[in-house]
């Protein structure tokens, strides 16, 4: 080979490289390396809401079942790596939003979980994440739902009127965000 085909062929390789194999698509695979606590909102990021008491985090089976006993299985059965789980409070006092934040380790495990979990009679929502539903069967919550990247994340807001939901909903779009 001589020495401009050797050059051709070495800046080729370079660019491959550059394009493929820097790439950062949702492919699937574990392509963030964001720890799910660092997408827990800091206190007043919502504005008036701040956090109650510090977060709790699982990065295994155990310490996930120790967060969310029964609801743990199906989580840990589609790839559960990690999760970071916050409430916050109103500045007022009235009203509490629970964050549960898991990553699956991929998007095909969390797109999976997110099916999994989902009550069948969720209203479907555009404002967050791959898929985003509503869940409005109980009785005095609402409970957002979405997938993205690698993360399967919960939004529940205990009170039941617009402003509420509306409040939900500004948590999930924040969060959506900064996952990216």
């Amino acid at each position: 080979m001589n020495k401009k085909a050797f050059l051709i062929t070495l800046v080729l390789t370079f660019v491959f490289i550059i394009m493929y194999g820097c790439s950062n698509d949702d492919t699937g695979d574990n392509s963030s390396l964001i720890n799910p606590a660092i997408l827990l909102p800091a206190d007043d990021e919502i504005s008036g809401w701040v956090s109650l008491g510090t977060y709790e985090e699982a990065n295994d089976s155990d310490s996930l079942y120790g967060i969310i006993d029964g609801g743990a299985q199906v989580y840990i059965d589609n790839g559960f790596t990690s999760g970071a789980f916050q409430q916050y409070i109103n500045s007022t006092g009235k009203g509490t939003v629970t964050l549960r934040i898991y990553d699956q380790g991929s998007e095909a495990n969390a797109s999976i979980t997110y099916d999994k979990v989902g009550t069948g009679i969720g209203i479907p929502w555009s404002g967050a994440g791959k898929n985003a539903r509503i869940d409005q069967t109980a009785l005095a919550s609402y409970t957002i739902e979405f997938w993205q990247r690698n993360f399967l994340i919960q939004v529940v807001i205990d009170d039941k009127t617009d402003e509420a939901l509306n409040i939900a909903k500004l948590f999930a779009s924040h969060i959506s965000k900064n996952i990216g």
